[in-house]
């Protein structure tokens, strides 16, 4: 709902450059929107043209199936005006892909109206125009360069007075938010040294509050996947140590039989370098003494038996 009120909001005389995009002609006014019923319907823009024909223009910024609403504004349009000639279409502003139903063909109803993805059109034919208020819907348009077009939507926004700048800054960023490119016209109004106070503005503070909570629960979920892995490993390895333990008992009691309980402590609680070092002694070991000597016994036992020898 906020998107589609701050697009309206920029609409509030024709815009020239996307009509010419979307039919190739230009409107001489907006005309009125509203009709009476039990249930009030508003169509989003609603243009005279110069060739005297009518051109509706819905906005769109989910998937929601249009078909039928079309439909009905269509009816109540050529109600109005039954002697100018409708055309119709949907603007597309949403980030996910989108497939519509724009088509009605059951007998005896047959019903087409236009539809058009904004990401298909390129961001430059925006940026031509010379009225702000196309320049910022440029930030939903196809980007090459994000960084640039922001830029040059902000460079024009900070030539305003400073209420109007505020205003133009707050649709740039409630727009931006359909692209996930908030953060990114924050930090260039930052760079190019345009001041505005976030917390002092009730729609800009409530955005990026709502940023700043998603950024630190992603955070917060990837430190969690990072530490199950790291106790995945962890458990892996006390895992095999403890298999390693387990097999050298075994064959500690299968060569010198029931084994003393400070012994198989001592097996359990070493680690798996040393463990794997006592498995080879047993290969020549006599007694259970020669396998766990600590390497200065040992060093020292094999002098006595140069000396002896």
């Amino acid at each position: 709902m906020r998107y589609d009120t701050t697009l309206k909001d920029l609409f509030q005389q024709p815009p020239q450059n996307l009509l010419l995009r979307l039919i190739g002609k230009k409107a001489l006014n907006m005309l009125s929107v509203e009709f009476s019923s039990t249930q009030k319907r508003y169509p989003d823009l609603v243009f005279l043209l110069e060739d005297g024909s009518i051109f509706h223009l819905e906005l769109q910024s989910t998937s929601e199936i249009m078909v039928w609403r079309m439909l009905v504004y269509y009816a109540m349009i050529r109600m109005r005006h039954p002697s100018r000639k409708l055309t119709q279409m949907v603007l597309y502003v949403g980030q996910r892909p989108w497939k519509q139903t724009k088509t009605i063909a059951e007998e005896p109803l047959q019903f087409h109206h236009g539809a058009i993805d904004i990401q298909e059109i390129d961001c430059q034919e925006m940026l031509a125009s010379a009225t702000l208020e196309e320049n910022i819907l440029a930030v939903l348009c196809r980007l090459d360069d994000v960084q640039q077009t922001i830029r040059e939507i902000l460079r024009r926004i900070d030539a305003l007075p400073p209420k109007a700048r505020e205003d133009a800054l707050t649709k740039l960023v409630i727009l931006s938010e359909l692209r996930k490119l908030e953060i990114v016209v924050q930090e260039e109004a930052k760079e190019m040294a345009i001041t505005f106070d976030i917390m002092n503005n009730d729609v800009l503070r409530e955005i990026f509050l709502k940023k700043q909570k998603e950024i630190e629960e992603i955070s917060e979920k990837r430190g969690e996947k990072r530490g199950e892995k790291r106790g995945e490993k962890r458990g892996e390895k006390r895992g095999e140590k403890r298999g390693v333990a387990t097999l050298l008992i075994r064959q500690l009691e299968e060569k010198f039989g029931t084994l003393p309980e400070a012994i198989r402590k001592k097996v359990l609680k070493a680690g798996r370098t040393t463990l794997e070092k006592w498995s080879l002694r047993i290969l020549r070991a006599n007694t259970l003494d020669e396998i766990f000597q600590t390497p200065n016994k040992e060093s020292g036992n094999k002098e006595q038996r140069q000396v002896d020898s």
